[in-house]
């Protein structure tokens, strides 16, 4: 099985250049796709995170200039965006200030500074946390924003009885920055309306939930088993070290039953898209040498699901700053994998974008 590229480009519609992060894209049907993303920023961290949002109308190839959906006052980063069933859209991310975290206080420039002075603890109370805004006419409109339960860096996932499944951190209080410590599973039955507990998910024998990240959930088209993956860093690990683990799950008599999570491979964080031929396809950035963004498919023994050897996708990333992949299926078949980059000749981060196929 072999990676062959089809085209490949940037989105960057914008002027001027503003970082970009932590993407995923969607495909609303007839070669349309919506990409949304932390743009708008300066850094990797800083204050000034915003929620935009781009449209393709021919499978990717151009992009329209970003729309923005969230400029809050805390720094608004990692969107997700997910079709639901009624063709609803579900727009996600969290908010932080762990740029306070990253920098000393007295080196800040001036516009830094003055964004921090700005907070007020009531308005730290309310805009700290996980949000949500949902689109019923294909995001020509959108919701005000709502405070949700549990984050992910991609959204949930979409089941075969039109349920969604939201797998990720619980919301914590303000000392833990809106994340809490354990990483548990939501459900809607009202295409994103409401969100109901459903369950916490088993623990990895001394690495806690609070080094559980940016999980993603698939169901398998044929079975029904659902699998997710996760970004496990334990304390102290390089970010090099990284892996991806994964844990599956099935109901019996209505209960949802969950395995201990296990490991795959290196590379985070990991998206999980299911494929017309009834595979799976998981996408991960690599911050190993070669950087990149890498791939594996499904493979099926003896009622068993294992992944292919590592395919890639990209080799050729200017530093560590790479990653955050999410992919869709076209309608002719092909891929479109969207993930950002920094560009050194840019300066600045961008959301790099390829259209490839499988052969075997």
């Amino acid at each position: 099985m072999q990676v062959q590229k089809i085209q490949e480009g940037w989105i960057e519609t914008e002027s001027p250049l503003t970082y970009h992060g932590w993407p995923t894209v969607c495909h609303t049907g007839n070669n349309r796709l919506l990409a949304v993303c932390s743009g708008g920023r300066e850094k990797h961290v800083c204050p000034f995170g915003r929620i935009y949002l781009y449209e393709s109308l021919d499978g990717g190839s151009t992009w329209s200039i970003p729309r923005i959906l969230s400029d809050g006052p805390l720094d608004d980063r990692d969107a997700g965006i997910t079709v639901a069933a009624d063709g609803s859209l579900i727009i996600n991310w969290f908010s932080s200030i762990c740029f306070l975290n990253h920098h000393v206080r007295d080196e800040l420039p001036e516009r830094w500074r003055e964004a921090e002075e700005k907070i007020k603890f009531s308005e730290l109370r309310k805009e700290l946390g996980f949000f949500m805004i949902r689109s019923t006419d294909g995001g020509k409109t959108w919701t005000k924003k709502q405070s949700v339960p549990v984050n992910n860096v991609h959204g949930p996932a979409l089941l075969r009885d039109g349920s969604l499944l939201w797998v990720g951190r619980k919301r914590g209080d303000i000392t833990g920055g809106g994340f809490g410590n354990s990483v548990v599973a939501y459900s809607s039955h009202d295409h994103g309306v409401s969100w109901e507990l459903e369950a916490v998910l088993p623990a990895i024998p001394e690495i806690p939930h609070k080094n559980w990240h940016e999980i993603h959930t698939v169901q398998d088209p044929e079975n029904g088993m659902i699998y997710t993956q996760i970004r496990v860093q334990p304390d102290n690990t390089p970010i090099e070290d990284v892996g991806i683990w994964q844990t599956e799950s099935w109901e019996i008599d209505k209960a949802r039953i969950w395995t201990q999570p296990h490991f795959i491979c290196n590379g985070h964080p990991p998206h999980l898209t299911a494929l017309q031929d009834k595979r799976l396809l998981m996408t991960y950035g690599y911050r190993r040498p070669e950087l990149g963004v890498r791939c594996r498919v499904s493979i099926k023994k003896a009622n068993h699901l294992w992944w292919s050897n590592e395919l890639i996708l990209c080799d050729q990333a200017d530093n560590l700053d790479v990653g955050y992949p999410a992919t869709v299926q076209l309608q002719d078949g092909s891929f479109f994998t969207l993930w950002y980059q920094f560009r050194n000749s840019t300066g600045t981060a961008s959301l790099h974008w390829l259209k490839w196929n499988l052969t075997e």
